[in-house]
């Protein structure tokens, strides 16, 4: 990782700045897509552990943040505590080695994340510090746990749903990328992300639209039109989590919540397009399921 570092690393001038941006994106996307496709597409287990570890990065990041806006969280009971949901989520849908008595272990660890505020050397907000702790488990943990819906939709695991809604969340923020670059003049929400373009919000709302289509005839998991559905959820979804993300990196000063991958920032910067679909895609599948 490093040595990638060091290869992507270059003091730009400011016409080559947006170049050089996009060789670092290109070169970080042949890198990091093969190993993200072949842990999901391989087994359960490999597509667990690429999420378990994505958890984990993405709350310390979170919590990172909050750090710089004068917020102590709990860390690491808050990143326990969401890998704890995480891992009983999977064992719930895998029915392996699975007892209700997995869901009490989350119970000393919420208890341990307010008993953790009296002993804290500068508790200067405890209401603050406990929410932040568990915001970072509702806004990171909680999604990707939801995440073993799709992995498991017919009872056993399938890699079709997940790579189907990368795909899909891909192709829409490649497509906003790669317009609003382009073209990009009408700004979208310019107090929180002043990057972000109008052209671009429809050049990703087109490409979330063909990976849709596309979706429907590579994996027969789902039919036409709830493919479509999916990628009309993730044009919004997609683009209101990127904004939040971008407020919470805002509020703090920063642009990205690391350097983590070249060109793209940290692990949250490539997952906030996700925390608000996947749960939204959950519950449409649910809905359309109940009442279908």
């Amino acid at each position: 990782m490093q040595a990638m570092h060091r290869l992507l690393k270059t003091d730009p001038t400011p016409m080559l700045k947006k170049q050089n941006n996009f060789i670092q994106r290109f070169l970080s996307i042949v890198f990091f897509t093969p190993v993200i496709i072949f842990s999901i597409f391989w087994s359960a287990w490999t597509y667990f552990f690429l999420f378990f570890y994505v958890v984990m990065l993405a709350m310390l990041e979170f919590y990172k943040l909050l750090k710089q806006a004068n917020v102590a969280p709990m860390r690491g009971y808050g990143i326990w505590l969401g890998l704890l949901l995480y891992t009983i989520a999977f064992s719930y849908y895998l029915q392996v080695n699975y007892s209700p008595l997995l869901s009490y272990g989350c119970i000393p660890l919420t208890i341990l994340i307010y008993v953790a505020t009296l002993y804290s050397r500068k508790p200067s907000n405890p209401f603050l510090d406990i929410a932040a702790t568990f915001l970072g488990i509702l806004y990171i943990a909680l999604p990707c746990s939801m995440l073993h819906y799709l992995a498991f939709f017919n009872g056993i695991y399938s890699n079709q749903l997940i790579l189907g809604l990368l795909a899909i969340v891909w192709s829409q923020d490649t497509g906003a990328y790669l317009v609003g670059s382009a073209i990009g003049r009408s700004k979208l929400f310019k107090r929180i992300s002043p990057q972000k373009t109008w052209e671009g919000f429809w050049g990703g709302a087109l490409f979330s639209v063909i990976a849709g289509y596309a979706m429907a005839y590579v994996f027969n998991i789902l039919p036409l039109w709830q493919w479509l559905s999916i990628s009309v959820i993730t044009i919004f979804t997609g683009t209101y989590g990127d904004l939040v993300a971008s407020l919470l990196k805002r509020s703090v000063d920063v642009k990205n919540a690391s350097e983590m991958i070249p060109g793209h920032g940290g692990l949250l910067d490539r997952v906030d397009s996700l925390l608000l679909t996947i749960p939204t895609v959950v519950a449409f599948l649910k809905i359309t399921l109940l009442y279908g």
